[in-house]
C-alpha cells in the first residue's frame, strides 16, 4: 500500500502546474500554426518559381535557339562601317566634323566561345 501511495504522489500535479501546462500547450500550438503559416508563405512563391523554371526548360524557343542571332555579326560589321562613311559625306559637303575618337559604348565582346545560342 505504501508503494501505491508513493506512485500516486509522484503522479499528482498541483492545480497551478496543470494550468501552466495547459497554457504552455496552447501557446505551443499557436506558435506551431504561425510557423506553418510563415513556411507556407515562403514555399508558395518558391513553388511558382520552380514551375516557371521547369516551363522555361521545356520551352521550344530554347531548343531551337533565338532566331536571327546568326545575322548579328553581319549587322555589327555594317553598323561599324557607317561612321567613317558619314564623316566622309559631311566633309564632302564642307561641313565641320569632329573626328576625335569617341569611347566605345558597346565594346566588342570577342569570340562567342563556340556555343550556339543561350544555354
Amino acid at each position: 500500500m505504501a508503494r501505491l501511495m508513493e506512485t500516486h504522489a509522484i503522479l499528482a500535479v498541483g492545480t497551478a502546474v496543470a494550468v501552466l501546462a495547459w497554457i504552455g500547450l496552447a501557446v505551443g500550438l499557436v506558435v506551431f500554426f504561425v510557423v506553418v503559416g510563415l513556411l507556407n508563405g515562403v514555399l508558395t512563391p518558391l513553388r511558382r518559381i520552380l514551375a516557371d523554371v521547369q516551363d522555361a526548360q521545356t520551352a521550344p524557343l530554347l531548343e531551337r535557339g533565338v532566331q536571327g542571332t546568326d545575322q548579328l555579326d553581319r549587322t555589327r560589321r555594317l553598323a561599324e562601317g557607317v561612321p567613317p562613311l558619314a564623316v566622309a559625306y559631311l566633309q564632302k559637303l564642307g561641313l565641320p566634323v569632329d573626328t576625335e575618337q569617341r569611347a566605345q559604348t558597346f565594346p566588342d565582346p570577342g569570340p562567342s566561345g563556340g556555343r550556339g545560342g543561350w544555354r
